[in-house]
Order: C-alpha cells, then structure tokens, then sequence
C-alpha cells in the first residue's frame, strides 16, 4: 500500500516556507515530502533537525557529502 502525497495546495501553511526552500534547491517538491505533509508538526522538526545537521561544525561538510553519496547509492537512490 502507497500513501498518496499531499499537493502543495493541500499542505499546512507551516509547510509552505520548506517547500519554497525545496523548490528553489532542489526544483521540485520530493515524493517522500509530499507523504510527510499529513503530519506537518513532525515534518516541521525533521526538517529542522536536518538542517542543524548540515550546518553544524563539529564534521566537516565534504565528510558529511561523502556520507550522503555513500548512503544514496546503498539504497539505489537515481540522484
């Protein structure tokens, strides 16, 4: 079973800041994304995890790169 993901007409407003941050790094809002716009409070948080993950200092960022090539092609990901 596949959940269908939410349209960016359908999503939370506090939403609408990450996928316009999305859209304009990336080019498009992601599939995965649009599935975790149902639950916008812990979608929200990831992000913000992430995004401290990213611009902490404590690894450096061609280390944290690297770790991210080596786990996207663990699980086959095209890009």
């Amino acid at each position: 079973m596949r959940i269908d993901g939410l349209e960016e007409n359908q999503m939370s407003w506090m939403l609408k800041p990450l996928t316009w941050m999305m859209k304009r790094r990336v080019g498009k809002v992601l599939t995965p994304y649009k599935a975790w716009a149902y639950r916008p409070g812990i979608t929200f948080m990831m992000s913000m995890f992430q995004q401290s993950i990213e611009s902490s200092k404590v690894t450096p960022s061609a280390l944290k790169r690297m770790v991210c090539l080596r786990a996207a092609q663990m699980i086959g990901c095209v890009f």
